[in-house]
C-alpha cells in the first residue's frame, strides 16, 4: 500500500540492526549519506508557492474584490488545466474598454493560486494561464464560431506582456 506523502516525508529514523550478540553498530558515514536523501524527498514535495509582493497584491484583490464565477472548461483544457467535464470555479475581475473586455480570473483548482488572463476583442478571446508569480504557463485562442486552440507563441508574447501590464496599472491605480 502506498503511503501518504506527508508520512513519507517525517524525519528520517533508522533502526538499529541487530546480529546473535545484540546491536549492530551502524556507521556514521552511512548515517551522514542517508540524510540528504530523505531530506531531499521532504523538499522535492510541491509546497506553497512564494509570492512576490506585487503578486500577492493582485491575488488578494482577485481574491477579495472578485465575484464568484465559473470559466468554460474548454479553453483552459487546451492550456493544460483539466478538471473533467465540469465548469472551473473561479473569483473574477472584469473591466470594458475601448480594444475590448479584460478579464482577470484566479483558481486554486490544481490546489495552487493561478490567474487566467483573458481578452475579448471582436470575435476572438485570449487566454493566457499564468501561476500566482505571473509566469505565463500556456496561452489559447477562443473564435465565437469555432473551437478553441493553442496560441502562436509570437501573438502569445506580445499579448500576455499586454494583457499582464493592464492589470498590474489597474491594480497600482486602485491602490492610489
Amino acid at each position: 500500500m502506498k503511503q501518504p506523502l506527508d508520512v513519507r516525508c517525517a524525519p528520517l529514523r533508522i533502526a538499529p540492526a541487530a546480529d546473535r550478540d545484540g546491536l549492530l553498530p551502524i556507521s556514521r558515514r552511512l548515517l551522514l549519506a542517508a540524510l540528504p536523501l530523505g531530506l531531499a524527498a521532504c523538499q522535492s514535495r510541491g509546497g506553497p508557492e512564494k509570492l512576490s509582493p506585487q503578486a500577492a497584491r493582485r491575488v488578494r484583490w482577485v481574491g477579495t474584490s472578485g465575484r464568484d464565477s465559473v470559466l468554460d472548461p474548454r479553453a483552459p483544457r487546451i492550456m493544460g488545466m483539466d478538471n473533467g467535464q465540469r465548469d472551473i470555479p473561479v473569483k473574477q475581475l472584469a473591466e470594458n474598454t475601448p480594444n475590448g473586455r479584460h478579464t482577470l480570473s484566479l483558481t486554486t483548482l490544481r490546489g495552487r493560486q493561478e490567474l487566467i488572463f483573458h481578452r475579448r476583442e471582436g470575435d476572438y478571446l485570449y487566454f493566457h494561464l499564468a501561476s500566482a508569480n505571473l509566469v505565463r504557463q500556456a496561452s489559447a485562442t477562443y473564435p465565437r464560431q469555432g473551437a478553441p486552440g493553442r496560441m502562436i507563441e509570437s501573438l502569445a508574447s506580445t499579448d500576455y506582456p499586454a494583457q499582464a501590464s493592464y492589470w498590474l496599472e489597474q491594480a497600482e491605480r486602485r491602490a492610489v
